[in-house]
């Protein structure tokens, strides 16, 4: 063997092409200020599904992400063996039950897989098997600007892809979607529901209270009582209309019992919410809703509306401020709010949330500034 010859093998030797094809939806990743006064940053990755392209099996013994910062690692996050499978043999179970094409617009496959390529039940992948991580949550003490996903086999890594990440900067100026003092009951935060559904990541749940901190007066169990019910919501900046609804009815059934357990409430909420979801998806959730479509292709949504209170239709061309429809609890609501997400298209079961800031709110019981909201802000336009 001459030497050109073997210096060739050595270099393939070692750098082994990898025949694992790594894919994520939605790309590329935008964090959310987790704590922005102490410079911590976190990004959830959704939806990474490795595929085996070549003959030989392959085997996952662990997948790994590391988040950078000008070339730095500034964060790892690690998942076992153990766990991927625990994982794979459940999203096995969503896939023969149907629960993945009905809930696509959560998991992406009809963009991810491929003709010919399934999901394996386990950690290991023979030829066009794949495994699918459905999300994978990683902060760091910085902004980081590039996400590493590594997988790792028996003796060592096996294949890898970067793909980047940024704090995004939207060129539209929104404004409070709703008049006077209303509180922010959920929000992108990790531990809140909105955070792990793709198309509504980076949504926020606004609810208005009284002096001590209640939501309604009385029982609550009339829909009437609760002070966000009929309250006047705003576009939240200029643009078009682009779709828009008000026949659905304002669920009072969905409202919680005195006396009824929390966990007894939560089994209710959650089945009839997933029977919403598998009947109508995300645009059934949404219940009466108003859809805003601005510069740059960013929608807004203004979910939960009350029935019959919208006032605007598609086409009609409105501004800042200027008032849509009333506050209701149609859709997946557990009580009167509103529910406003910024998203990138108008199909609101394919379209991916957005991280949103505000512009001209009063500082109150926090310092906002140009950060993301987060639940316990006051939201109140100066």
């Amino acid at each position: 063997m001459n030497r050109l010859s073997l210096a060739a093998l050595c270099a393939l030797c070692a750098s082994p092409a990898s025949a694992l094809d790594i894919r994520i939806d939605p790309a590329p990743l935008y964090v959310f200020d987790a704590s922005p006064d102490r410079g911590v940053a976190d990004v959830v990755i959704q939806n990474i599904l490795i595929v085996n392209k070549e003959r030989r099996a392959r085997d996952i013994r662990g997948l790994r992400v590391e988040l950078l910062a000008k070339g730095e690692v500034v964060s790892v996050v690690r998942i076992p063996a153990a766990t991927i499978a625990k994982r794979a043999e459940q999203v096995s179970q969503y896939d023969k039950a149907g629960l993945l094409k009905m809930l696509d617009f959560q998991f992406h496959l009809s963009r991810l897989l491929k003709e010919g390529e399934n999901l394996s039940a386990d950690t290991r992948l023979d030829q066009g098997e794949a495994y699918l991580n459905i999300s994978l949550y990683a902060s760091a003490p910085a902004t980081p600007d590039m996400a590493r996903i590594i997988v790792e086999g028996p003796r060592g890594d096996i294949a890898s892809r970067e793909t980047s990440v940024s704090r995004r900067q939207s060129t539209v100026k929104y404004r409070s979607p709703v008049e006077g003092r209303w509180f922010v009951a959920s929000s992108a935060d990790v531990a809140h529901h909105h955070r792990w559904v793709v198309s509504s990541e980076y949504a926020i749940d606004i609810v208005k209270m009284d002096e001590d901190m209640r939501t309604f007066a009385g029982d609550g169990t009339k829909l009437a009582s609760y002070r966000a019910f009929g309250e006047p919501i705003l576009a939240a900046a200029d643009g078009v209309v682009v779709a828009a609804r008000a026949d659905r009815i304002d669920n009072e059934g969905m409202l919680r019992k005195p006396g009824t357990p929390y966990k007894e409430y939560e089994v209710l909420v959650a089945e009839a919410q997933q029977a919403t979801l598998m009947t109508d998806g995300f645009e059934g959730a949404a219940g009466n809703y108003v859809l805003i479509r601005h510069d740059g292709g960013e929608h807004s949504l203004y979910a939960h509306l009350k029935q019959a209170s919208v006032i605007v239709k598609q086409g009609d061309v409105v501004k800042a401020g200027q008032m849509i429809a009333h506050a209701g609890s149609s859709g997946n609501s557990t009580e009167p709010h509103l529910h406003f997400q910024v998203i990138d298209g108008p199909d609101l079961n394919s379209a991916r949330g957005l991280p949103v800031s505000f512009e001209g709110l009063v500082e109150d019981w926090f310092a906002i500034g140009p950060r993301h909201l987060r639940a316990g802000d006051i939201i109140e336009q100066e």
